[in-house]
């Protein structure tokens, strides 16, 4: 199942530039989507049929053509003066936290071109994981930066999930940065957490700040979360247990959340969890995670829970484990942004977790599945 790393073609590469630029305008959600659409594009290509490469790769130029056509890019950044990538590090965190885009994107680019993948995560991702502006995708950017193309796509990418944190500074979880939200006691496993999740419906929107934040500001989150996360919280548990609700929330629960609320609820929790000890305390991850988890299940969870064990990771369908060839060519060949990033996010997903490799495979078909059904959704 591993993804093989392939010569990236010149004009992917040439997306990846024109895409890295960002626009002048707010970001609408195609333009603020479309620099990880790209990547995770991209890491699908070594799985797409041979047969269809071409045209994932034409599917993969249309997506920077249609980018450029939304408008003019905004003004180079201005000449950053820093001594050393810790002291531009400082420099973005400084101008994300006072919302200054035009500071961060200089600090950004100033490190994007100087430091490798590895580094730039290190330098960026304190900075950014806790922040749900940008619809918290920022993390899916350094998720996919070192996965997909052998790590040859520009970090520059990153540029425009920046700026728009940048432009709403204060919409960030912080309930774990409470020295009281963890409390000396017993501590629990997440998989009983997960369950103990309250249905709270849709808070008037289904954007993701106002999604989380119902849960951070009623304090559901620390109420379930905070016991979690008690000195000798498991890291690997407690990960697998948010992926697997995931991944059984898409084949199991509320199927007209199938496209965005299923969906998000596996891409954007494994991208941070992908930071825990490398850029990111593990326990904000494990927060940050399990926060996303609990806010899509207490806004869309219409089903009970059912069990995370190893033992009940085999496909519902009956049907054997999809074809990791036709998956990929699906998606790759489709319009919609959130299918790509989920398919390439539960192959990822499979490999980390193999217990769970079918379920989390048949839950990537159960979303086709979805779009075959309504080619006409937005």
């Amino acid at each position: 199942m591993t993804l093989t790393t392939t010569t990236v073609e010149p004009e992917v590469l040439a997306a990846a530039a024109t895409i890295a630029v960002p626009r002048a305008a707010p970001a609408d959600s195609f333009v603020l989507h479309a620099p990880l659409e790209l990547l995770a594009r991209v890491g699908l290509l070594p799985l797409v049929d041979p047969a269809e490469h071409d045209r994932a790769v034409q599917g993969i130029t249309g997506l920077a053509v249609a980018f450029e056509a939304t408008g003019p890019g905004v003004a180079p950044p201005a000449e950053l003066h820093a001594g050393s990538l810790h002291d531009a590090a400082r420099m973005l965190d400084a101008a994300l936290r006072k919302g200054d885009p035009d500071g961060a994107d200089a600090a950004l680019v100033w490190i994007a071109e100087r430091a490798d993948h590895a580094t730039a995560r290190h330098l960026v991702a304190e900075s950014i994981v806790d922040s749900l502006a940008a619809a918290g995708h920022a993390p899916i950017g350094l998720h996919l930066l070192p996965r997909v193309a052998g790590g040859e796509l520009p970090a520059s990418l990153l540029r425009g999930a920046v700026r728009t944190i940048a432009g709403q500074p204060s919409w960030r979880l912080d309930w774990f940065r409470n020295e009281t939200a963890v409390a000396p006691g017993e501590r629990v496993p997440m998989s009983a957490a997960l369950a103990a999740v309250p249905w709270l419906g849709r808070p008037g929107s289904d954007f993701i700040y106002p999604l989380m934040s119902q849960v951070q500001d009623r304090g559901i989150a620390a109420q379930l979360l905070a016991p979690t996360l008690a000195d000798g919280f498991d890291l690997d548990a407690g990960s697998r247990a948010l992926m697997r609700a995931a991944a059984w929330s898409m084949l199991h629960d509320d199927p007209n959340q199938a496209p965005y609320g299923w969906s998000h609820c596996l891409t954007m929790p494994q991208a941070v969890l992908s930071l825990a000890g490398d850029g990111v305390d593990p326990r904000t991850a494990m927060a940050v995670a399990a926060t996303y988890v609990v806010g899509f299940r207490a806004a869309h969870g219409m089903v009970e829970l059912g069990s995370l064990a190893d033992a009940d990771g085999t496909p519902a369908g009956g049907a054997g484990t999809p074809d990791l060839t036709d998956l990929a060519t699906f998606a790759a060949l489709h319009h919609d942004a959130h299918l790509v990033k989920y398919t390439l996010a539960c192959i990822h997903a499979a490999e980390a977790d193999p217990a769970w490799a079918g379920t989390y495979l048949e839950a990537a078909a159960h979303l086709a599945d979805w779009w075959w059904q309504h080619p006409d959704a937005a």
